[in-house]
């Protein structure tokens, strides 16, 4: 971006020899960082970032009206066990009197990826195509062999919003099949002693696009990493998911 600033200035020291207050405009409007030019071209992603505490409880940042400070609880208020409430603290406290989490977990908003998702070229149509076939193929009864989620009986029968009609028989709406993962990457690599740190990530595929680009990074939805160093428990990653569900 600094080089495109620098194509920018000698092209304009090249026409007219000098740099205006016009050009001096223009070139004040190329993004310096990353951050910048996200902005610029609204390509930012709607990201929440939770307060987590060490029993991993999860907790959404408030906003005072007309500020843009986050404000969290100051201790956790989850019961891990019947009859016990958990009260830790949240926050460090900073010099200058600012606090902020002691641990964070960033969720991405569903419904911002969706809107992206279908943004891209051809992506909607694709995804309307497989509730399409599945409705045509109906009258055929279910499929010897199944070789997608569209052609296993679950969907063959699961039904939508209104009583008695199939969740695949979609009208002129959308309706998008999911898949849910929450993976665990030893962030050490593989070592004799076995995983010491690990690191994990919740992250969704849309069953409705081909295999071929099911998978590919630019069309799953990330919903976030959750934080190091210990793997929670079953019941505990209930925390981390809820912000989805």
């Amino acid at each position: 971006m600094n080089a495109l600033s620098l194509l920018i200035y000698l092209a304009i020291q090249a026409v007219n020899g000098t740099s205006g207050i016009m050009h001096e405009h223009i070139l004040k409007q190329v993004p310096s960082t990353i951050d910048d030019a996200l902005a610029k071209l609204n390509l930012d992603t709607k990201t929440i970032p939770y307060a987590v505490c060490s029993c991993h409880c999860t907790y959404p940042p408030t906003y005072t009206e007309g500020s843009t400070i986050l404000t969290y609880p100051q201790c956790c208020t989850h019961y891990p066990r019947p009859g016990i409430q958990c009260r830790e603290s949240l926050l460090d406290s900073h010099p200058n009197g600012e606090s902020s989490p002691k641990k964070n977990f960033l969720y991405h908003d569903f419904n911002d990826y969706v809107a992206g998702l279908i943004s891209h070229g051809d992506i909607e149509t694709l995804m309307d195509k497989s509730c399409n076939e599945l409705i045509m193929s109906l009258p055929s009864g279910n499929p010897r062999f199944v070789k997608s989620a569209f052609d296993a009986q679950f969907l063959h029968e699961f039904t939508g919003l209104q009583p008695g009609r199939l969740f695949v028989d979609r009208g002129s709406e959308g309706r998008y099949t999911f898949a849910l993962h929450v993976d665990f990457f030893n962030t050490e690599g593989m070592r004799v002693r076995g995983a010491s740190t690990s690191s994990e990530i919740i992250s969704m595929a849309c069953l409705n696009l081909p295999l071929d680009i099911r998978y590919k990074p630019e069309n799953m939805y990330l919903a976030g990493i959750i934080p190091s160093p210990k793997q929670p428990s079953l019941e505990n990653l209930n925390h981390y998911i809820c912000p989805l569900m």
